[in-house]
């Protein structure tokens, strides 16, 4: 039997690979004229000029795009920004248009627009991934304001339209099943909503809330707790709901037993009731909780959760700003579990140094250091006992180490020494410099990966014995 032979192509350009990632280069106007060279071309070429419909830059544009145009460009759209008027809804109204994965909308009072909205949803549900929805802040800016305005409001038929009963043997299973990630900002929803809008998500894993208010609880009304949600950014005052107009109502955190990461922008109390830190266990509600990111500069408040509200913390995210002892001792609260701390931002503390000292001391666990703004001196840092010595991945820099060339002959010294298992080169080097003390610290962190020392990532080859 004769096996027919594939010519290989005559040019990278020939291959469909190569010319995907080329097109994630190039502007719309090249893509453009790449689409008119082949079909082939077409297909590769097409989608970046046609995956972003953003309305608040291509609404007069996309306006003029007519039927027969999205017939053969409309299965490209991937994304939608800023719906925000009844003709943006009205410029997507085409069977082509059916690959929509991401959406951001803008809600409105207008009836006419939620229920074109809500057609447009559903006959996009079984494309879309991530929704976001935001409204403009009252004014005032208060939450009963907020309330006070039915233009905030949204119902769960403006995420599933039609919402399925569950107790329907007709209604659509799958309808909203692919939806990972869903942002509400400045907007109003029952709890019985709310738990719906989980209920029906199953594959719902991030989710946002900024000024969300949650109204209208009542203890006879079940709320759903089987949600797979595992990234929550929201404020502490959010996830008590915020509403003054009701009896406390039970946390929102009880609706995500799988939560794994939480990002905390603001520790403010909520406006309805006064929390007591000092008796809050957030693992009853989320015991795989592990990641918390802070926001806020209040050392007070970070401190009190770390020390009586999070339980084995894995990983730590908090401002340099907020480094305190009372930070220092929250997070040392949890050095058999740390394995990951970042502080961000600038850092404006002289004593920052000596309680990073004491955290590397005792934290043994930890595997990612990371303190960008802090610059250290090299003899300070040859004292401290550092226990950590599993590290990973360190981010700070030293003293005498100003410039890209210094650091990145530093970093080359430390390569060629862990190539050679430690052993120092043959060449003669100054042991005093501030280069060899670096790296002879460096050393003793067998495992250590990755170095930032102030200009990029440097990764550190394994030893070659």
């Amino acid at each position: 039997m004769q096996i027919a032979q594939i010519d290989p192509p005559n040019s990278p350009l020939d291959l469909s690979e190569v010319r995907t990632r080329i097109a994630s280069f190039l502007g719309h106007k090249d893509c453009l004229s790449c689409i008119r060279v082949s079909r082939a071309w077409f297909h590769d070429f097409a989608p970046l000029v046609w995956h972003t419909i953003d309305f608040d830059k291509h609404a007069a544009a996309f306006a003029k795009v007519t039927p027969q145009v999205l017939d053969k460009y409309g299965g490209f759209i991937s994304q939608t920004l800023n719906i925000s008027a009844l003709g943006h809804i009205q410029a997507l109204q085409h069977v082509k248009v059916n690959s929509i994965a991401a959406m951001r909308i803008h809600l409105l009072g207008n009836w006419l627009y939620r229920s074109m909205l809500s057609d447009l949803l559903r006959r996009s549900h079984g494309s879309i991934t991530s929704l976001t929805f935001w409204c403009h802040p009252p004014e005032p800016n208060t939450f009963e304001k907020q309330r006070s305005e039915a233009y905030h409001y949204m119902h769960v038929n403006d995420i599933f339209a039609p919402l399925p009963s569950s107790t329907d043997p007709r209604s659509n299973g799958s309808l909203g099943t692919r939806l990972k990630s869903l942002s509400l900002t400045h907007t109003c929803l029952t709890r019985e909503g709310f738990s719906s809008i989980l209920q029906y998500s199953p594959l719902l894993d991030e989710l946002t809330l900024e000024r969300v208010t949650v109204i209208h609880h009542k203890p006879g009304i079940p709320l759903y707790t089987g949600s797979a949600l595992r990234y929550l950014s929201a404020d502490f005052s959010q996830v008590w709901c915020n509403d003054s107009w009701a009896s406390p109502a039970p946390s929102l955190l009880l609706h995500f037993p799988l939560l794994e990461k939480w990002h905390l922008a603001l520790l403010a109390q909520p406006n309805n009731r006064a929390i007591d830190l000092k008796n809050l266990d957030f693992s009853s509600w989320c015991p795989l909780l592990q990641t918390v990111t802070f926001g806020s500069d209040d050392t007070e408040g970070i401190s009190a959760l770390l020390l009586n509200n999070f339980k084995d913390l894995k990983s730590c995210t908090l401002s340099a700003k907020t480094l305190a002892m009372s930070t220092a001792l929250g997070l040392v609260s949890h050095l058999d579990s740390l394995t990951t701390i970042r502080f961000t931002g600038e850092v404006h503390e002289v004593t920052s140094m000596q309680l990073l000292s004491v955290i590397v001391k005792l934290c043994r666990n930890l595997q990612v250091l990371s303190f960008e703004s802090l610059v250290c001196d090299v003899e300070t840092v040859e004292k401290i006992r550092w226990g950590c010595k599993g590290l990973r991945e360190l981010r700070i820099r030293f003293q005498g180490l100003d410039t890209p060339e210094d650091i990145d002959d530093c970093l080359k010294k430390l390569c060629v020494t862990t190539r050679s298992c430690g052993i120092a080169s043959t060449r003669p080097m100054n042991k005093d410099t501030i280069s060899i003390r670096v790296v002879q610290h460096l050393l003793q962190f067998t495992k250590l990966r990755t170095v930032w020392l102030g200009t990029k990532d440097y990764y550190i080859p394994r030893s070659s014995a």
